[in-house]
This record gives structure tokens, C-alpha cells and sequence, in this order.
């Protein structure tokens, strides 16, 4: 059972986390911010790194179990020592060794450039790079040979930090096939052939059963980003029902009735009613950080100087 079960942070590793984080001297909120915008920043990275969404959201795990051992990512919050490491180090490490280690690796220097990519980015939440269509900065977008090395050795320093603080153990069980096998087993993406009633054809594009499928899937992927680190206290085949039940939900669609059918996917009543409002409450929480002018979630790609200047601004906000 190994292969569709994860090791899952205890009570007490919880609680040291929590503690670890009030050391840093920074507000609370504001580390959860910085959480969702490393993992959107990798995200982000897995996309133009054209990588298996199944590769992106390992590295979205395994980010989520350093932060267990590290809040906010960075072993200190002034820098002191950390010889110029930045987030997007850090979501450059997590995504490297579990790219390396899958079937799709990339190189160091294709992660390098899409790193700097999204470092010149203007608005990086808006899509909105700075660039001219007639003369273009190249250099913020394909770094030369000496920022190429400096970046890869910070890469490789935080790439053994990551695998030692996590064990060595890399192993991430999705529960993203969970929930479309789910779906199969309830009968919800087979359809009634039109040759014959008696058979079930594959559901089409844009049907029902294929919209629920693909909400209950993104639904997950939101579930990486959310700071409660619900992949590290809930198990794959939880958050597979949990993801189904709230596709199903938003799409109107009749779920077995009579009969708690989540019960035979062995989750309880109160496991699936915490995972469901914990799915659909990540991207209101968003949304309201991003219309905030003074967010994280605006302009460009987290930093550790824009976190010390969002602190600050947080301490002067009256209680």
C-alpha cells in the first residue's frame, strides 16, 4: 500500500512548525502568503518546463514537507549566511530533484532560464512580462554564463538542504488517479453507446462527466497551494473523495443516494466535511489577498525583499 499512502506530519512536528514560525519574528498571515506564492511560482515553472502536472505537484509536496521543517523556506529571515538564496531557489531545488528523479527530467540550464523568465516578470500574476516587441532585454530572460553558475550552486546547495531535512525521501502518492478511478467505479465517465445501450463508451469532451473529471482534478491542484498543508495531514484516497464530493457539488451531479457512499472509499463523515470546506475555500482566500494593493500576489515573483517590505508595512497596520 505504500504507493498510494504518504507519511503524514504528526502532532507534534505540527506544532513545532508552528513555533518554528513565531521565531521568525514575522506574522503569521504573511507566511501563509508566502507559501501559496512559492507554490504558484512552481506551478508556474512546471508549466513552461512543458513537465507532467504529475511532476509539478510532487514538487508542490515535497515543498510543502520542507516547509514542515522550515517555515518559510529560508533558513533565516534577514539572510544572514544564506549567501544570496531566494524562494525562487527554493522552488528551483524541489522542482529539480523530483524532475531528475521522474520520467521527465529537465537541465539545469532550461530550469535557470525559466527561472530568470519569471524573475523579470513585471506582473507576474497578471501575465505581463517586461519586454519591448522591438528590443527585447535578453539578458533578464537567458542568463549568461556567470549568473547560470551562481544560480545552479544555490540550486544544488538548497537541493541537499531539502533532501536532508526531508530524509532523503522523495516519495509523493498523488491522489489525483484515486479520484478518476473513483469516478469510474461510480460509473460517472462512461456514457450509454449509441450502437448499443447495453455498452459504456468513454465520456466526450465538454459532457458532464468529463467537466466533473476535470473539476475534480483542479481541485486538487488547489489543494497544493493551500497553506493548512493538507497533503501532509490528509492521505491521497481523503483528498480524492473530498475533491469528488465538492466537483459534484459545484456541477449539480447525483451522487449514489441513500447511502454515505464516501464510507466505501473509507473516508468518514467528518474527514470529508473538513477536506470539502478546506478545497473551496483556498481560492476566495486568494482572491481576497489578491485585491489587496499591498499583496504579495501582485506585481512580480515573491522575494525575500518584498516579504521584509510586506512585514514591515504589516507592523504598522494598527491592531
Amino acid at each position: 500500500m505504500s504507493h498510494i499512502t504518504n507519511p503524514l506530519a504528526s502532532s507534534a512536528q505540527l506544532v513545532r512548525c508552528q513555533t518554528r514560525m513565531a521565531a521568525l519574528g514575522q506574522p503569521a498571515e504573511l507566511l501563509d502568503v508566502v507559501f501559496f506564492a512559492v507554490q504558484c511560482l512552481t506551478q508556474a515553472a512546471g508549466l513552461l518546463l512543458e513537465l507532467p502536472q504529475s511532476t509539478t505537484a510532487r514538487a508542490c509536496v515535497v515543498l510543502a514537507r520542507y516547509w514542515l521543517v522550515v517555515p518559510g523556506f529560508l533558513a533565516t529571515a534577514d539572510g544572514d549566511g544564506d549567501d544570496g538564496i531566494d524562494y525562487l531557489h527554493v522552488s528551483a531545488a524541489a522542482l529539480y530533484v523530483v524532475a531528475k528523479t521522474g520520467a521527465a527530467p529537465r537541465s539545469a540550464r532550461d530550469l535557470a532560464n525559466v527561472y530568470a523568465y519569471l524573475g523579470a516578470t513585471v506582473d507576474f500574476w497578471g501575465c505581463q512580462t517586461d519586454r519591448d516587441d522591438d528590443a527585447r532585454d535578453r539578458s533578464r530572460s537567458y542568463l549568461a554564463d556567470a549568473a547560470y553558475v551562481a544560480f545552479h550552486d544555490r540550486v544544488l546547495a538548497l537541493e541537499a538542504r531539502l533532501l536532508c531535512a526531508l530524509g532523503f525521501d522523495t516519495h509523493v502518492a498523488l491522489p489525483h488517479p484515486l479520484a478518476i478511478t473513483y469516478l469510474q467505479a461510480m460509473d460517472f465517465l462512461a456514457v450509454d453507446s449509441s450502437n448499443n445501450n447495453n455498452s459504456k463508451a468513454p465520456a466526450d469532451a465538454g459532457s458532464p462527466a468529463h467537466t466533473l473529471a476535470r473539476r475534480a482534478v483542479a481541485y486538487l491542484n488547489t489543494a497544493l497551494l493551500s497553506p493548512q498543508l493538507l497533503y501532509l495531514t490528509h492521505q491521497p484516497h481523503e483528498l480524492a473523495v473530498a475533491a469528488v464530493y465538492s466537483a459534484a457539488r459545484d456541477g449539480a451531479c447525483h451522487l449514489p443516494p441513500g447511502t454515505p457512499w464516501w464510507l466505501v472509499f473509507d473516508v468518514d463523515r467528518e474527514t470529508l466535511g473538513f477536506l470539502a470546506v478546506a478545497l473551496r475555500s483556498v481560492a476566495s482566500w486568494a482572491d481576497t489577498l489578491q485585491r489587496s494593493p499591498s499583496s504579495l500576489l501582485t506585481g512580480g515573483i515573491v522575494t525575500r525583499r518584498r516579504v521584509a517590505e510586506a512585514a514591515a508595512a504589516w507592523e504598522t497596520i494598527p491592531s
